[in-house]
Order: structure tokens, then C-alpha cells, then sequence
């Protein structure tokens, strides 16, 4: 079930009008990137701290290679790394005060198709999940930002890799095997980046698995299963990172669920098919989850990606044929989503995924 794949057949060139220049002094905002496939570019934000308002970056947006579906940020927000699916390869930029990219050359080719990146909490390693070539592509990042290969690399895992996610103690990878139904785990050895399989990996999940996601505590993770209309989760040994279901039926959400997301309280499920978001809270001794009152939310046409601004109550929600993103503050008692100022925001073309600087 690659939806979020669909996006690339056509390829157009039109760039976006997404807005203003800059909104305001990095005291009172923080950086985020939307990538474009259609448009091959990146597109920078600064979001404000207090309203949750998405105004373009000056300079933005950003030129990538052909068809880039993933974004990520290194912790100190100096660097931000996005992969050209069609291209091969990672491009590396650079990111001034205000969060404006230049890039770093050259491009560092991958395996076949990357569709997924993101950075280790210490910002010395980055990954990319490679869907075509069912591997894992690990890089050291060196000084001025550069990326070179980590011993070993690339890593096999399952059929059809989609989705990444790193703990927040970076200890342990995971990456969601779409063809196979199944999460591989992997230890990520301090000081080197060599990714070592977790015994029991890989974990079977019983549908094919798109996104993924761990909560801030590293207790739970949890993946959305399109087949099956809903999502799953597991237990994750902090000791030994293996992954234990929570329940064997999963928990129920709209139609076509690709994209999930979690803070501190609730669990977010961005439902393509049926043009919503499904709310829940989770226990945070078991993982289970319950779908909170008023879910699920009516966002716009497509809803491909949801995310949330991991210092703040904001959430984000891409969609794809309406060709914006909806934005919501989330009421720290009920989680209920409420439209934030100037929400929906232009995306242009159709975006893949979003990713907000911590």
C-alpha cells in the first residue's frame, strides 16, 4: 500500500506561493520543512511559539533533487537532510538563524528508492530506510555537516522498508518492513552508528505496517496498518529493545490510516482514505489506547501525514489533494484538535511529510 509513493508518478514543476517571508525573530518561532515531491523542493517554516502560525522561510523554498519524500533535522538545527527518492541519493544542507538551507555538496547516493531518514538524538548519525533495495543506509555525520558511510552500511532488513523511527535515547532503530508485515529492530552502537539486529527481530505484525512512532517515555511503539483500518502497538525492553504486542487486535481508526504520531499524552492517525484525524489517549503503564471524545476530526482532502511539535500542544496534518496543511492546538485536558490561526496553509503541490525542529 504505497500512498504515500502515488504522489511522484507526476512530476510537475510549478513552485509554491506558501505565504509571507519570515515570520519574526527566532526567539518567538522555531523551523520546520515540508517536502515537495511534485515541485522537487523543501519547503522551510518557521512556526510561532505561541499561535501555532506557519509562515514561509525567506529563501524558501528550497531545491532538492527528483522527488524527495522525507525530511529530517539534526538535533542542534544546524544541519537539515532530506532524501531524493528518485534520485538515489541524500542532500545535505546547511541551515542559517532563521532556518534557511544551503546546500552542502555533493550529494551521497543510497540504495534504491529511499522513502525514509531521520537523525540519532546525539546528531552523529543519520539513516535512511531504502524501499526498493530492502536495506537500511547508515552515515557518520562529520564535521561542516558531511555524511560518510558507517561500517557496514547498508543493513538488510525486511521486504519493503517505509518508515523510521529512533528512541529518544537513541539505544535502538526500528523500521517498518511494508511487504513482509513486519518491524526489524536494531541496538545502534554508541560512538559508531553499526546497527546490530535485536533478538526476536524482526517482530510480526499481522497487516503490512506503514508509519511508525515511539512516545517520548521509549515505552511504546506504534504503527499504522492501512489493511486494517486501525493501528497496533508494542512494549519496548529497555534493555534489549525487543517489541511485544500490546494487544493481538488492533485498535480501530478511519479508512486507510499511513501516518501516526505521538506525544506525551495522546496518539494522532492521519486516515487518507476517509479525510480525518483519530484521537486517542494511551496508559502510560500498558500502551493501550481509547479514542478520546469528538474523534475522529475532519481535516482536508488527503491527509497523507500527521505530526506533532514536539515542544509544544501544535499538530500538523498534510494533505495531499487539497494541497495544504491544516494546523491544530490540541487541549492539553482532552486532546480535542481546534484549528490554529490562518490554518489551512498553501502547500503549492501536493507535500509528502513534515518535520518540526524540537
Amino acid at each position: 500500500m504505497k500512498i504515500r509513493l502515488a504522489i511522484v508518478i507526476v512530476l510537475v514543476t510549478a513552485l509554491c506561493g506558501c505565504g509571507s517571508s519570515d515570520g519574526g525573530s527566532n526567539s518567538n518561532s522555531h523551523p520546520a520543512y515540508l517536502t515537495v515531491p511534485q515541485a522537487n523542493h523543501v519547503i522551510g517554516y518557521r512556526v510561532d511559539n505561541s499561535t501555532g502560525k506557519l509562515t514561509a522561510m525567506s529563501g524558501s523554498p528550497f531545491t532538492t533533487g527528483l522527488a524527495p519524500l522525507a525530511v529530517s533535522i539534526a538535533p542542534s538545527k544546524n544541519f537539515v537532510y532530506a532524501v531524493d527518492s528518485l534520485d538515489n541519493d541524500v542532500v545535505a544542507y546547511s541551515a542559517d538563524s532563521n532556518g534557511a538551507l544551503t546546500e552542502i555538496g555533493p550529494r551521497i547516493g543510497t540504495g534504491t528508492l529511499p522513502v525514509a531518514v531521520i537523525n540519532d538524538p546525539s546528531g552523529s548519525f543519520l539513516y535512511v530506510a531504502n524501499e526498493r533495495s530492502n536495506d537500511i543506509s547508515a552515515y557518520t555525520i562529520a564535521g561542516g555537516g558531511k555524511l560518510a558511510p558507517v561500517t557496514g552500511s547498508p543493513f538488510r532488513v525486511g521486504s519493503g522498508p517505509i518508515s523510521l523511527a529512533v528512541s529518544p535515547s537513541g539505544k535502538f532503530l526500528y523500521v517498518s518492513n511494508s511487504n513482509s508485515s513486519s518491524i526489524s529492530g536494531f541496538a545502534i552502537t554508541a560512538g559508531t552508528g553499526v546497527l546490530t539486529p535485536i533478538p526476536g527481530s524482526p517482530f510480526a505484525v499481522g497487516f503490512a505496517p506503514f508509519e511508525i512512532t515511539i512516545d517520548p517515555g521509549e515505552k511504546f511503539l506504534y504503527v499504522a496498518l492501512p489493511q486494517a483500518n486501525g493501528f497496533t502497538g508494542f512494549t519496548i525492553d529497555p534493555t534489549t529493545g525487543a517489541l511485544s504486542l500490546i494487544t493481538t487486535v488492533p485498535f480501530t481508526a478511519g479508512t486507510d490510516p499511513t501516518s501516526i504520531a505521538v506525544n506525551a499524552t495522546y496518539i494522532y492517525v492521519a486516515n487518507i482514505g476517509s479525510n480525518n484525524v483519530s484521537a486517542y489517549t494511551y496508559d502510560t503503564t500498558t500502551g493501550f489506547a481509547t479514542q478520546i471524545t469528538g474523534s475522529p476530526f475532519m481535516v482536508g482532502d488527503g491527509p497523507a501525514s500527521v505530526t506533532v511539535d514536539p515542544g509544544s500542544a501544535f499538530v500538523y496534518v498534510v494533505n495531499q489533494r487539497a494541497k495544504n496543511i491544516f494546523g491544530f492546538k490540541a487541549s492539553s485536558a482532552s486532546g480535542k484538535l481546534n484549528a490554529i490561526e490562518g490554518s489551512p496553509f498553501s502547500t503549492g503541490n501536493a507535500a509528502a511529510s513534515m518535520v518540526i525542529a524540537k
